[in-house]
């Protein structure tokens, strides 16, 4: 049945007039507590979730139990629909944006044609902002929200594919075992990950690569025949930029708690084989706030 989701989900994403995303809503019930939060309550640094470019994902929506999670973790999370600025982003120790939208595209254009959510005059404050010692999480799904963040990620050295990463029927699985999962400060003694159907990048040589793909993935190319993928292609990675931190993922459902269709099956960190979601996701957020390295979870059962 599992397999089944994921061929209707992905067939869903690649057909605009099916209803499937319309479907997503959150899971109520997911389990946004943690074990050994990073600070006490109300203590830790400031995450602000921005909302000011026709985000589909918000502390307001479908990202609420992303906000839980990073709440529990000791965080102070906001809701940010300011206009870009380094006033406004002074306010900030880590700024998280998640699938924008240019709403000056052409409704009917192809999904892989979007364009950039943000102005050249923002992306430059933003990249100014994390050089001089801010902290940013872009997350870029599926197409069209690529498109959105394409810009602001390439000022970064990351160059967002423009189509989705498809694995179906098989479950989008990332561990050690099967070389998905990368070795590293921010995923050591970690569980698997699952994501749910998303987009791809390169990164900068410069870059740590965190989650990657590999051949038996197929890069769904709109426009031309698709192409098989390789390590090159990655779902994470982290980047020091001068004094700050950046971090890309692409794909966001993963990292809040969502059920899916009228049978309401899990997506997110509250899917039964997304054991090291929450971990993954507090220690990215740690480091970026921080510069930290997070500690490696005591337990299997430690998130």
């Amino acid at each position: 049945m599992r397999r089944i989701l994921y061929f209707a989900l992905a067939t869903a994403l690649a057909n605009p007039a099916m209803p499937a995303l319309a479907q997503q809503v959150v899971d109520p019930d997911a389990d946004t507590k943690v074990a050994n939060p990073a600070f006490a309550t109300g203590k830790g640094p400031v995450v602000m979730v921005d909302s000011g470019h026709d985000e589909r994902q918000t502390l307001a929506t479908d990202y609420a139990p992303f906000g839980a999670l990073l709440t529990h973790d000791g965080y102070v999370v906001r809701d940010f629909d300011q206009p870009i600025s380094a006033a406004s982003l002074a306010k900030s120790d880590v700024l998280v944006i998640v699938d924008p939208v240019n709403p000056k595209d052409p409704p009917k254009a192809p999904k892989y044609q979007s364009t950039s959510a943000f102005t050249s005059q923002e992306i430059a404050t933003i990249a100014d902002w994390v050089k001089g010692g801010g902290a940013l999480l872009m997350i870029a799904d599926h197409p069209p929200y690529a498109g959105g963040l394409r810009a602001l990620a390439a000022s970064f050295g990351f160059d967002i594919e423009m189509y989705a990463a498809q694995h179906v029927p098989k479950e989008e699985f990332f561990s050690f075992a099967n070389g998905g999962l990368v070795d590293g400060p921010l995923t050591r003694g970690l569980p698997q990950i699952q994501t749910f159907y998303g987009a791809a990048f390169t990164a900068p040589a410069a870059a740590t690569p965190l989650l990657r793909f590999d051949s038996s993935w197929t890069m769904l190319v709109t426009d031309k025949p698709p192409r098989p993928m390789s390590g090159s292609d990655l779902r994470g990675a982290s980047l020091a930029v001068g004094k700050g931190r950046a971090v890309l993922l692409a794909e966001a459902g993963a990292w809040s708690a969502q059920l899916l269709g009228p049978k309401k099956r899990p997506m997110g960190f509250n899917a039964p084989g997304a054991e090291g979601n929450k971990r993954f996701i507090r220690n990215i957020v740690r480091w970026l706030a921080t510069s930290d390295t997070p500690p490696a979870p005591a337990t299997a059962g430690d998130k």
